[in-house]
């Protein structure tokens, strides 16, 4: 018979990992049509650093 596997068991196996991902959502004002309209990016944050600090630095390169 096939062993029983959980998703803790796949998970611990990995190892840790040197970064976190977030889903960052952030709005837009479109030059064209001046509507707004929602952009949405998954963000990797490395371990050790400000999570505020790299979404706001996304953030103000996006929009520029």
């Amino acid at each position: 018979m096939a062993k029983k596997q959980t998703f803790g068991d796949k998970a611990s196996r990995k190892g840790g990992s040197e970064f976190k991902v977030a889903k960052l959502v952030y709005s837009v004002k479109s030059e064209k049509t001046q509507a707004w309209k929602f952009m949405e990016k998954n963000v990797r944050i490395p371990n050790g650093e400000n999570e505020q600090k790299v979404l706001n630095d996304f953030i103000s390169k996006a929009t520029n």
